[in-house]
């Protein structure tokens, strides 16, 4: 078999069972498992497959039927222009994430602080370690399957720390703010904010992502509302928040960060929905 059968196959295999994206999807699992990029894929179609390579193509479309998210079966994915490991229970960056970074990396000045809350892979605190030098940070997550994944991710970034802890727990909180001796200039935040009745609608992918990074409460609300409320514990008596919101949730965390006193700014994503938050005392 050559690579072009191989690939011919398994576009038709997905095809048939409703992947919109197919093609994509093949020459990404194609250029992964030969290790070469996807010129280099193109160039090699007629070149015999290796051995191994049918039954790999073949294991990946039965873990893509199963409703597996194809970042799950590469085990990683791109975020902010880096290379993100991921895995079975971390939630899997989106692109739109990629305005809250953009927004924390403006913010920040050499010599600031800040700490990522609910961080998942950590691939907000990686955006601004990369492109914010001379800053410190510390990055929290509760979860220990998605912990061995932020921790990796930032393992090579020594001025950002890495912490287990429960942001709806205070005494969590004041444990974060003694990291580094204070309070931090700047909180981000992309917390689960999924209604829980809205949960069991969402596609299979997305089903198959750690729960807990999904569901935001009755009104999806539930982590805002607490940070806000206890952000003092943590930050600096000056300080900014920067939240992202699921659609239709800017207005309501607006409100929550004007009633304790934050000037507030919303920002839109590519898709020109409310998307992140800005609080600032």
């Amino acid at each position: 078999m050559t690579i072009r059968e191989c690939r011919n196959e398994t576009r038709e295999i997905l095809t048939t069972a409703g992947n919109d994206e197919a093609d994509v999807i093949t020459d990404i699992l194609l250029s992964h498992f030969l290790g070469i990029d996807r010129g280099s894929l193109l160039a090699a179609l007629d070149m015999n497959a290796p051995d191994g390579l049918p039954f790999l193509m073949a294991e990946a479309v039965n873990m893509l039927s199963a409703g597996v998210p194809v970042q799950y079966i590469l085990g990683s994915c791109w975020f902010y222009g880096l290379e993100v490991q991921v895995g079975h229970g971390c939630f899997i960056p989106r692109a739109d994430t990629e305005i809250l970074a953009k927004a924390a990396i403006a913010l920040l000045k050499d010599g600031q602080s800040f700490i990522e809350l609910c961080a998942g892979s950590g691939c907000v605190s990686m955006a601004i370690a990369e492109n914010v030098k001379g800053v410190r940070g510390t990055a929290a997550e509760l979860s220990l399957k998605a912990l061995k994944y932020t921790e990796a991710n930032l393992e090579k970034y020594t001025n950002v720390k890495v912490k287990r802890a429960d942001v709806l727990d205070p005494d969590d909180l004041c444990a974060l703010a003694e990291e580094w001796g204070e309070g931090y200039d700047l909180l981000v935040c992309n917390p689960p904010y999924i209604p829980t009745a809205d949960i069991a609608g969402l596609e299979p992918q997305v089903q198959y992502e750690p729960e807990t990074a999904l569901d935001g409460g009755e009104n999806g609300l539930k982590y805002y509302r607490y940070i806000i409320a206890n952000a003092d514990l943590i930050m600096k008596p000056s300080h900014r928040i920067l939240f992202e919101v699921g659609i239709g949730q800017a207005e309501a965390v607006s409100q929550m960060l004007s009633v304790m006193g934050y000037a507030v700014a919303v920002f839109k994503d590519l898709g020109g929905i409310d998307r992140v938050v800005l609080g600032e005392k």
